[in-house]
């Protein structure tokens, strides 16, 4: 069995070109890629196309959060485009995250809803007068796109633990802030961040990796030693 198949790569990159440097680079090593806004606003279309023709899933992570027509028509054209993952905010409330489901009927495009980021600093939420905490908020975003048959949802770790519980077995927990051997990051903004093994034992579907990755000397070490204790 492949370890590395649950592994999701973030492309966070600013030019088409370093992408698929590294795509060439991991070759079958890896199956699943997202792509953020700053690569698709550049170079979406391309790199949708060149992840296709290598046989790879496309997660376009744009965490959409607008009005219901407007996130309707962009997960229909993402549908259209051939997309496997897209994200919708489920801040946006039911009305946007039932258009945003219309909009990928009938399509392979599974959507997931982003709940809280985990570069989120729980003590920001007093600036909004919330009465719950990030756990619960979590919680709630979470069991409403379950609700509203979204594929699964973005979630820390920590969540994950707490909802795996809580959700059925086919809704999908993805989780980012992972750092293999908790390896410091160039530039690190995340405020939740876990080990592979811990994502795991949470009963994380998929770890998304990004710059443990791609800030290495050696991308393909990286890549081969996220379940090993080398560290790089």
């Amino acid at each position: 069995m492949n370890p590395l198949k649950n592994i999701i790569v973030a492309l966070d990159y600013e030019s088409q070109e370093e992408a698929f440097r590294l795509i060439d680079s991991l070759g079958e090593r890896i199956s699943t890629y997202k792509i953020g806004p700053i690569l698709f606003t550049r170079s979406g279309p391309e790199v949708i196309q060149y992840l296709q023709k290598n046989k790879k899933r496309v997660f376009v992570d744009l965490k959409l959060h607008d009005t219901p027509q407007v996130v309707y028509g962009t997960i229909r054209q993402l549908s259209e485009m051939g997309v496997d993952f897209a994200t919708v905010h489920c801040l946006g409330g039911r009305k946007m995250l039932e258009a945003a489901s219309r909009g990928c009927r009938n399509s392979k495009l599974s959507l997931l809803g982003i709940t809280l980021l985990t570069s989120f600093d729980p003590k920001e939420a007093s600036y909004w007068d919330w009465e719950t905490t990030s756990e619960k908020s979590v919680t709630q975003l979470a069991l409403l796109a379950q609700e509203l048959r979204l594929r699964g949802i973005v979630c820390s770790v920590s969540e994950a633990k707490v909802l795996r519980p809580l959700v059925h077995a086919g809704f999908l927990l993805i989780t980012p802030g992972i750092r293999p051997q908790l390896k410091q990051v160039f530039e690190e903004d995340q405020q939740r961040i876990a080990s592979p093994e811990e994502a795991i034992a949470s009963g994380a579907d998929y770890l998304i990796i990004g710059r443990p990755i791609i800030q290495s000397r050696d991308p393909r070490l990286a890549t081969d030693s996220i379940f090993s204790e080398r560290s790089l």
